[in-house]
């Protein structure tokens, strides 16, 4: 048995009566979490859910998620989050994809769903909630089955979670995060500096990599997961102080509305000592801000291929604070010339590479794409950065084609395969251009026709209706692409000609 299966059995056992889940007006200890979790487990082996079989989930921050997964967990079928931000071409490209056995869906995405409920593809799907209520048929489950432990054996090699790092049509790709990679890293890196009894706030979208790392979190760390949808700065604030949130996690962009209402609210919560925040650069004077509130703000470096890489605080010194950190343990970092992949010498800028046993397997069903990021056992970040004489890790730019917008991956192939379509368009390529509040947002410039009449706000339009909103670009229009001798863009040089565009 795997130790990811057994988090909660244990934290049950030692700690049965500390408060664990909080959504809406649903409270749950630690026991009554594990025989919840049990009691899925069962559901899901009597309607034949097996060891690898795909558990599919499609909602918002609330108790059902962690139920599910940790569900799923421990009888060794695969969770499989998807993100609630796609369009509904997107995520028919998902299921078709991963072939859900089952699928728990909240009500407000039943439209993105119907197209697979009329093919067909997804034997069992269950409506499980409806803001923070939960369904009669969901409900069901913890008034029918037993609350005792599943007996399944795993080698640890097999996957636990499965998450998407594109919902790209054609081009999506899955990462195989096993057991075994889940095990390494809570048993090394997973433990926070916090105290017993903490209180977490979960706003973050728990489809993300982050947002399953801080189910397992809240369970390693024994801390009480208090749910939220609603990701506006005045409700963040007034559920910190009902429920006397201790610490959460988000993108910067969210810090900095945040920061905006506490000022005009003057003084915050006593109990708020922590903010986690990745997917992006954390800009140096958002620290510093919240650190004049007494607020620690921390950050993390890492991918959903990687897991967790690197991680910093203000403990660690704030003349380290444009850095992402000291590797975590277990954790090896170099720094390789990404053309001949030579490591380079201290200082020095290329591409980050990491061996660590948290690592992914790797894409799911895509050989290609996984031999692609591996080199001798060593995962390619993408990012080009350097390391001090300290061991910290600066992020200087990104290798790979992926925009990464508020810690949301946008790929530029998407983009552009969709605006090609676009009557009156010749050529277009998109890249990531820096932004303060996003820390990269995609912008299409696009060669067109020279008797065309196509507007910038026409294409914009057209893609807001297939694709989600956070990839829809800004557009500038361009005589021509840089392109080398072979014709292919010269996206790097593209990114450099041209500066922040104009609307």
């Amino acid at each position: 048995m795997s130790m990811i299966q057994e988090i909660l059995t244990n934290c049950a056992e030692k700690n049965p009566t500390l408060e664990a889940l909080v959504g809406g007006t649903k409270r749950y200890t630690f026991k009554e979490y594990n025989e919840r979790v049990n009691q899925m487990a069962h559901y899901l082996l009597s309607i034949g859910v097996q060891k690898g079989n795909m558990v599919g989930l499609l909602c918002k921050n609330n108790h059902p998620v962690p139920t599910i997964v940790m569900a799923a967990i421990k009888i060794g079928a695969v969770a499989v989050p998807f993100s609630w931000q796609l369009t509904s071409f997107e995520i028919q490209d998902l299921f078709e994809t991963s072939k859900p056995d089952i699928l728990f869906y909240d009500e407000e995405f039943s439209g993105l769903i119907k197209e697979a409920q009329e093919k067909h593809i997804i034997s069992h799907m269950i409506k499980t909630g409806v803001g923070f209520d939960t369904t009669d048929d969901y409900d069901k489950i913890f008034s029918t089955y037993p609350i005792y432990e599943p007996n399944i054996t795993l080698t640890g090699e097999e996957t636990a979670v499965m998450l998407f790092t594109s919902g790209t049509t054609g081009n999506s790709k899955a990462c195989m995060i096993t057991h075994n990679s889940l095990d390494s890293y809570y048993k090394q890196a997973g433990k926070l500096p916090v105290k017993e009894g903490w209180r977490f706030l979960a706003v973050h979208p728990l489809f993300h990599m982050s947002g399953i790392t801080n189910i397992l979190n809240a369970i390693t760390n024994k801390m009480t997961m208090v749910f939220e949808i609603d990701s506006k700065p005045q409700t963040i604030w007034n559920t910190i102080e009902r429920e006397q949130i201790n610490m959460m996690l988000a993108f910067p962009s969210v810090y900095m509305y945040m920061l905006e209402e506490l000022k005009n609210r003057g003084q915050k919560p006593d109990c708020f000592k922590v903010a986690a925040a990745g997917g992006t650069k954390v800009p140096k004077s958002l620290i510093q801000q919240y650190l004049g509130y007494d607020i620690l703000m921390m950050q993390g470096y890492g991918s959903t291929e990687a897991w967790a890489v690197s991680g910093w605080h203000p403990g660690m010194g704030l003349d380290k604070i444009e850095s992402v950190g000291k590797p975590l343990p277990g954790v090896q970092v170099k720094i390789v010339d990404p053309d001949t992949g030579d490591s380079l010498s201290q200082g020095q800028i290329g591409e980050i590479m990491v061996k660590s046993p948290y690592v992914f397997k790797g894409y799911w069903r895509n050989k290609d794409a996984t031999n692609q990021v591996f080199n001798d056992n060593w995962f390619r970040m993408g990012d080009a950065g350097r390391i001090d004489e300290d061991g910290y890790i600066y992020i200087m730019g990104r290798y790979k084609d992926v925009i990464v917008r508020g810690g949301d991956n946008v790929y530029p192939i998407q983009l552009e395969e969709t605006i090609q379509h676009v009557d009156g368009v010749l050529e277009v390529a998109v890249v990531g251009m820096p932004d303060d509040l996003w820390g990269e947002i995609p912008v299409a410039y696009i060669v067109k026709d020279s008797s065309s009449s196509l507007t910038k706000e026409a294409v914009i339009s057209y893609c807001r209706e297939r694709v989600a909103s956070y990839k829809v670009p800004k557009v500038e229009f361009i005589q021509q692409l840089p392109k080398n001798v072979l014709g292919k863009v010269f996206k790097r040089k593209l990114k450099d000609q041209i500066r922040t565009p104009s609307n």
